[in-house]
Order: C-alpha cells, then structure tokens, then sequence
C-alpha cells in the first residue's frame, strides 16, 4: 500500500445519513444504531455527529456551538443504543445539554454540549491562513475510508507512507457534495470527519522501521474530543483541516485541529486526546483499564 490508508475503518455515505436519522422514542430520548463498519466497536466520530443531531433536535432554534465527549468504553457496533439528554439549562441566548450513549444499561459516551443563537459581532478576529498552504487543485486524493467524500492532501496517499517521516502535521481538504446541504448536517459531518487525522499526525514523524522497533503499533482509540463551531459552514465547499499533534507519550496522542473555508475563515477547532500503545504494551502496565 503506498500511504498508511489503513488507518482508517470503511464507512459508507448513505449508512453514516440513516445513523443520523435518530428515532425518538419520547422526550429527551432517541434510540440510534451505529454505523456498519470494519470494526467490532462504536466509532467516537459517529457518536460525535449523532451527539450535534440529538442536541439541536432537543434545543430547537439554536445551534451546536461547543460540544466535550468522552469516550470512557468501546461500545457495541451490532447493537441499538440509546441516547438520553438531559437540559441542563436554557435561555434566550444559550443552552447546555448532556448527553449519555448507552447500550443495555451501559454507558460508553457522554458528551456536554452547548448551543448558542446567533449573535452579532463585537470583536471579530480569527487566526490567519498562511497564503503557501497548498489548495484542494493543487492537492491529490487521499483514500480515506472513515470519510466517504471527497478528501485530499498534497502528495495524496504518499504523504502517509509508511517508510517516510514527516512532522508531526498534516493539512487535509474535504467536501460533500452528495449529503443535503442542512447546517445541523454540516455541523455533524464535520464532527464525525474532525477525528480521523489524530492517528496519522501523530505517527508522522516515525517510518514504520522506527515503529517496529518500538514495539510495533498496537491498540488506539479516542478518549476525548472537543470540538468549538466559530462561523456557519456547508460541507458541500471544500474544508480544510490543519491537523498538527503538539505532544505524544505515556501511551497517549494529542492532537489540535483548525478548519478553514478556502477563503482561509476560521469555522471551526478541534482538541483531541487519544490512546496509542505498543503491541507488545498490556493495558495494565499503563495503570489504565480500557
């Protein structure tokens, strides 16, 4: 394979909308199933986009603005779950909502979101997008199967060759064309693509032969997400993600993410904290039970 493609789990487009499309089955309580993927557990990118969908359904006439998840479980991916929120506060301008994903009584995610009005600038300033940053014609298709749109970076797949080293970044331009152009979409899509790149900015710096000698790539998985919305977006335009991860060690990656329009407007941040261990690395030896 000539990039490390096999990051990431197949998803399918038209699968990922039907998760979306959450059944309520009385207030403040939605029953969903998980997307159907080449993995045995629930994907924290889906729970993410369905935690957006869930939360402006409950709040309606306001937007996600903010939204935490921690992901202390694996769930289950063959099994229904349920979604309870619960209105921790709401007025005119803002609102707070918990939200608790659970499978037979057991809980595997909650995410904390809060939603917002919008609301007219007072101050109005956002970080810069640098006039060198390659654009989406200057980049080539990068196979990402987590994400079933159009995704590319400069280099394409090669840029995540597994004999290669690079810093520890990696600029990622995406759009989705075929999902309905809704803002409650967009806000989800976005967060269900935000968490793909922590692995691979995280491991760029290290060739496979270093990798190996470490130990090999063992068990990763999200621990926790943040995901902060700056301005309106659609999906149906190219997005780009300037991932770079800051720090990796003691088992775990970090990761932060700022998405721009391809006017270079801030529309979005991300913070992401992972778990990446050896092959050879017991859970125990970590001090950690997941």
């Amino acid at each position: 394979m000539a990039g490390g493609t096999e990051y990431w789990p197949v998803v399918d487009l038209a699968d990922l909308l039907d998760v979306l499309d959450l059944a309520e089955i009385a207030p403040g309580r939605f029953r969903a199933r998980n997307v159907t993927s080449t993995l045995p557990t629930t994907l924290g990118s889906q729970t993410l986009a369905q935690a957006v969908v869930a939360a402006e359904r409950t709040v309606p006439g306001m937007a996600v603005q903010s939204l935490h998840g921690v992901f202390p479980r694996g769930g289950y991916a063959d099994r229904e779950v349920d979604v309870d929120v619960e209105v921790v506060q709401s007025g005119r301008a803002l609102a707070t909502v918990q939200l608790s994903f659970r499978q037979e009584g057991r809980e595997h995610a909650r995410v904390l979101a809060m939603l917002s009005v919008e609301e007219p600038d007072f101050l109005a300033h956002h970080a810069v997008l640098p006039p060198d940053v390659p654009g989406p014609q200057d980049c080539a298709d990068l196979p990402c199967a987590l994400l079933p749109w159009e995704v590319k970076t400069l280099g394409g797949a090669a840029a995540l060759a597994l004999d290669l080293a690079g810093p520890p970044s990696l600029d990622v331009w995406m759009r989705c064309g075929k999902a309905p152009d809704l803002p409650v979409l967009s806000r989800a899509m976005l967060a269900h693509g935000s968490e793909g790149f922590l692995g691979p900015a995280a491991l760029r710096p290290y060739p496979q032969a270093e990798i190996s000698r470490r130990g090999g790539r063992g068990k990763s998985a999200m621990l926790t997400q943040t995901i902060t919305f700056h301005r309106p977006f659609t999906v149906h335009d190219w997005l780009l993600l300037r991932c770079e991860s800051p720090f990796a060690g003691s088992g775990r990656m970090y990761t932060q993410t700022r998405i721009y329009t391809a006017a270079g407007e801030l529309v979005a941040s991300v913070e992401a904290h992972g778990l990446m261990r050896a092959q050879d690395v017991e859970p125990g030896q970590l001090g950690v039970s997941r």
